[in-house]
Parts: structure tokens; sequence; C-alpha cells
């Protein structure tokens, strides 16, 4: 039994796509993403997201500053 669990998750594993992240050298990862996921565990893969009120108004306001950043960069 253990065996065809094993084989499941050697081709789970072959479908994951790579992580779409880039590396601090510009170049893009090779890892293969998390299941169900578009990033690897080094890249947010293995994150849950925010689970409270307080850390989601922080991420909230980290795009917000975010956004005015990119808008005043592009003219508008």
């Amino acid at each position: 039994m253990q065996a065809v669990e094993a084989q499941i998750e050697t081709v789970r594993a072959h479908r994951r796509v790579r992580c779409g992240a880039k590396t601090r050298k510009g170049t893009a990862c090779r890892m293969k993403s998390e299941p169900g996921k578009r990033r690897c565990k080094f890249h947010g893969g293995k994150s849950t997201g925010a689970r409270t009120a307080e850390g989601k108004a922080r991420i909230a306001e980290a795009q917000r500053r975010r956004w005015a950043k990119w808008r005043l960069k592009r003219g508008e």
C-alpha cells in the first residue's frame, strides 16, 4: 500500500509547475511549486496568509502603499 502511495506522490510531484518567482540574481526559480500553488516553499508556497484582523489590515495597508508607489512611478 505504501508503494502505491509513493508512486502517486511521485506522479503528483511531476505534474507540479515551476515556481513563478525570481531569485535575487534575477533568474527564474528552478524549484517546483507546492501542490495547488504557484510558488515553491521558499517563495511563499507554504504560506497560509494572514489569519488575524491585525494581519489582514497590515497586508491591506502594504498593498495601498505599493499601488500608490506604482501610480506615482507611472505618472497618474
